[in-house]
């Protein structure tokens, strides 16, 4: 199939000058990174999530498709609105705004800490090894074709509608944002929090990854509903 919170305060830091388009937060207290970390971390899996629900209810289709065919416009809306989610959320975690609460700002802000004294982030930032931090912040840029297929659709499609294919039709002109590309952006942005998180002393996320399970579950208890009217 093709398819096309507000941040916490704080200050830009122009400590450093850098290629990159994103820039380096300066947090006013210790706490304030925390929120940020936390808040990048929360939303990846929250996309995640939406992503095991949509991919659930595809999945379902063969084995399920008299239950869903009882309410298909309540299905087909449902799984539209986690497919829309999925590129919204995506679409944060990876904005190019010098002044986003994003992955690319995030890691910036790490390499501009790495090995800096007095810093209000933790000490661990001083042991973060420079190559990959630049290696993950090329990953979250528009350098990575399927971010910059991501923007493109969450700018002209999703968030915004481009008045050139709203007066010309010319949607089908867009970049095609495949699953293929949704799984990449998804895995690399959990990855991304999980490695920091696990990096720099923060524990482990453990919650997600039900979906799946509890959507199944929901179409038995409807299947088996269906059974005991028939009886009757």
């Amino acid at each position: 199939m093709q398819i096309n919170e507000p941040p916490p305060r704080f200050v830009l830091s122009m400590k450093t000058k850098r290629t990159s388009v994103f820039r380096a937060l300066r947090f006013k207290s210790p706490d304030e990174f925390d929120h940020v970390l936390e808040h990048l971390t929360h939303e990846a899996y929250r996309a995640r999530m939406h992503w095991n629900a949509w991919g659930a209810m595809e999945e379902s289709f063969d084995e399920y498709w008299q239950e869903l065919n009882i309410t298909p416009a309540f299905w087909e809306l449902t799984r539209r609105a986690h497919q829309d989610i999925v590129i919204l959320r995506l679409g944060r975690l990876y904005d190019t705004h010098a002044s986003a609460t994003s992955l690319g700002n995030f890691l910036a802000t790490l390499q501009d800490n790495v090995a800096s004294a007095h810093t209000l982030l933790p000490a661990k930032v001083a042991k973060l090894n420079v190559a990959k931090l630049e290696k993950n912040l090329k990953s979250v840029s528009e350098q990575n074709p399927a971010v910059k297929k991501l923007l493109t659709i969450r700018n002209e499609y999703i968030a915004h509608r481009g008045p050139q294919h709203v007066t010309r039709g010319s949607f089908e002109a867009l970049p095609k944002l495949v699953k293929r590309d949704l799984s990449h952006l998804l895995t690399n942005a959990v990855r991304i929090m999980t490695t920091y998180r696990r990096s720099l002393g923060y524990p482990p996320i453990i919650w997600g990854n039900q979906e799946e399970r509890e959507f199944k579950e929901l179409l038995q208890i409807i299947r088996a509903g269906e059974a005991t009217q028939r009886q009757h």
